[in-house]
């Protein structure tokens, strides 16, 4: 990609009233891209990208995340894109506030603990009846098939009712927590470690004097040093599923009658497809560690 460092163009656009202080500072990128690439998304990733990391523009005046002014330090707010010739000449204009959107707001948890099921197909023998019954490792199983059973496992969903400054709620935050649903934590988040939490969604609302959401987040720890049908599982992350493979097998009783078993031949832990695991810290701007200090 031909694209040249930002350059910071002369003039700002400056709002001050009682009780907010904004300002919008342009810059301009210069350069060329390949015919074939979409120019626009192009630039507009690249541009967000070097705001929010900073830098030096190529004069020497610094950019980034931050202004200071003499009213105090502004965070930057939301940033436009403006295609002056494509592919070749784009203008950036940052409108910076005194509210640090990814991380300001007051918030109310609600946890919620319930009882889900789910079907067990093998577990733990504690004993068999009469006394010599052969071991089928485990398996629930009617002598015909895998039947399983139905059992009550921990549910734990954490609600979090969130008041965001005013236009907190931008169509980009809700299109990258949006992108975020169904898929476990990659990243430590409200305590928990990666792969424990999992965000199902919620509800927002903005107005002319506040904004609020609700999250949603389904929670299922991680588990060490499991057992089942007697096979050893050293490591289960969160979400991911315990898969039992089972085979055909035979066992005699004491009276020398041989019967069909069962039994596991080995297990697989399986993530389903489209489960993978995103950061969520960065695109919520709150509940990662600095929250937990």
């Amino acid at each position: 990609m031909g694209l040249g460092p930002l350059e910071l163009l002369t003039g700002s656009d400056l709002t001050l009233d009682r009780e907010t202080l904004s300002i919008v500072r342009k810059f301009r990128i210069r350069g060329t891209l390949p015919v074939a690439s979409d120019a626009f998304d192009t630039v507009a990733s690249w541009a967000m990208a070097q705001i929010q990391v900073g830098g030096v523009d190529s004069n020497g005046h610094a950019y980034g995340p931050t202004y200071a002014t003499p009213q105090g330090l502004l965070y930057w707010n939301s940033i436009q894109l403006h295609e002056n010739y494509y592919g070749q000449s784009y203008e950036i204009s940052v409108t910076y506030g005194p509210h640090q959107k990814q991380a300001t707001g007051t918030y109310m948890i609600r946890i919620e603990h319930a009882a889900g099921t789910a079907k067990a197909t093998a577990g733990e023998r504690i004993a068999g009846y009469p006394a010599d019954s052969p071991d089928n490792g485990g398996v629930i199983y009617d002598g015909h098939e895998v039947v399983g059973v139905d059992v009550p496992f921990n549910q734990t969903r954490i609600v979090i009712s969130y008041r965001h400054p005013q236009m907190f709620l931008d169509h980009a935050y809700l299109r990258g927590i949006g992108a975020l649903v169904g898929h476990p934590n990659n990243d430590k988040f409200l305590g928990y470690d990666p792969g424990e939490i999992c965000y199902m969604g919620g509800n927002a609302t903005e107005s002319e004097c506040e904004c609020t959401a609700e999250y949603s987040f389904e929670v299922s720890r991680n588990e060490e040093d499991l057992e089942v049908g007697g096979i050893e599982i050293a490591e289960k992350k969160g979400f991911d599923i315990i898969s039992p493979v089972y085979k055909w097998d035979t066992d005699t009783d004491s009276e020398g009658n041989t019967k069909a078993t069962r039994p596991i031949d080995y297990i697989e832990i399986i993530r389903p497809r489209g489960r993978e695991w995103k950061d969520y810290a960065d695109v919520f701007g709150w509940g990662g560690e600095a929250e937990d200090e």
